[in-house]
């Protein structure tokens, strides 16, 4: 009979792996947010230098699209993490079956296996 469920403690460990990225994202929002302060603000001082204008405006731009991707990562981190409390962490939405643990340890965030998301890519399901 196939395994439907991840255990207690393959649980705890998929929640530390969470854990760990979620404080690194929080620490890469908290540098990117220090350094897109201080880049606006160079921007908004040398506003009148033309050659800079628009490399400063796009380096501010990419500052906060990264900010943003981001945001989201740890809203889908924070997600998963519901997901271990409800107890459907680690089950493919579309299958059922349990994701393998190496994508589960890449992709904390996976809600379908891989086969399943390459398939729902092709336009297949």
């Amino acid at each position: 009979m196939a395994k439907t469920k991840y255990t207690k403690a393959e649980l705890k460990k998929f929640e530390q792996n969470i854990l760990s990225k979620i404080s690194e994202i929080t620490d890469n929002i908290s540098a990117v947010r220090s350094t897109s302060s201080s880049k606006s603000s160079v921007f908004l001082e040398n506003n009148t230098e033309d050659h800079n204008e628009g490399t400063e405006a796009h380096e501010v731009e990419k500052s906060f699209l990264l900010m943003s991707r981001e945001s989201d990562y740890l809203t889908n981190l924070e997600k998963a993490l519901q997901r271990i409390k409800d107890g459907t962490y680690g089950i493919c939405e579309i299958s059922g079956e349990l994701i393998s643990k190496e994508r589960l340890m890449e992709v904390p965030n996976a809600t379908k296996s891989v086969v399943f998301k390459e398939k729902k890519k092709l336009n297949l399901i």
